[in-house]
Formats: structure tokens, sequence, C-alpha cells
């Protein structure tokens, strides 16, 4: 039976619920995480946003952390790209993929693997 994937707030414990589970199932071993958070796409946008240092990230790898700078524009045809070659990846080198945020888009668009136009944005 699929589940669709919920929205949860920031600053609920969803980052470190994933830490816990890639521990049980073998830590940097046997899983990686991919950030599914809008905001912790963004380099230095670490306030307000609970983005785990990479000290409190245990070792486990994460992706999708960090890859914009605050004046580029995310859209979510990118991020679908980046994240399924990342979860692509994981899974070929025999890991689990787990995804953890906060935007019920991205999730959706990421496992119900909707085609996206790529972005391009109109000029007035």
């Amino acid at each position: 039976m699929s589940q669709s994937p919920s929205s949860v707030p920031t600053a609920t414990g969803k980052s470190q619920l994933a830490l816990s589970i890639a521990q049980h199932l073998g830590a940097a071993d046997a899983a990686e995480i991919i950030n599914a958070d809008a905001y912790q796409l963004y380099k230095g946008m670490d306030i307000g946003t609970a983005k785990l240092t990479p000290a409190e990230r245990g070792g486990i790898r994460h992706h999708q952390f960090d890859v914009l700078e605050v004046d580029q524009e995310a859209s979510v045809a990118a991020y679908q790209r980046h994240a399924l070659a990342d979860a692509a990846d994981i899974t070929k080198r025999g890991k689990r993929v787990i995804w953890v945020g906060g935007l019920r888009a991205i999730f959706a668009c990421s496992h119900r693997r909707f085609r996206l136009p790529s972005h391009r944005r109109q000029r007035a």
C-alpha cells in the first residue's frame, strides 16, 4: 500500500528521526539521507531551518544540503532531477534512501515521478 507523504512543521525532530533510522539500519554503511526541505538547499541558511551541522549528522552522508547560493533560484523540477539522481546512486551502491524534510511538493514529485518541465524564468 502506497502512502502519501505529509507535511510536518520545522523543528519537530524529523532530522533526528532520520538519523535514528539510519543508525538503526547500520549507520553510514546502510543508509544515506536526502534533504527535502527547500530552505536547507541554501548555503548559509542554517538559522531558522533546523539544519543539522556536519558534526550532528553522525557520519551519515546527507544529500541536497547547501547546494545553492542564497542568490540562486530553486525549482521543484531541478530538485527532482538532482534528488532522484542521488537516490538512484545510493540505491545502486546497495544502501537505503531516507528522505527527510518538510515540503510535501518535493516529496510528491520525488516519489510519484511527476514529469516537470525545466524551469525557465520569463522576462517581462
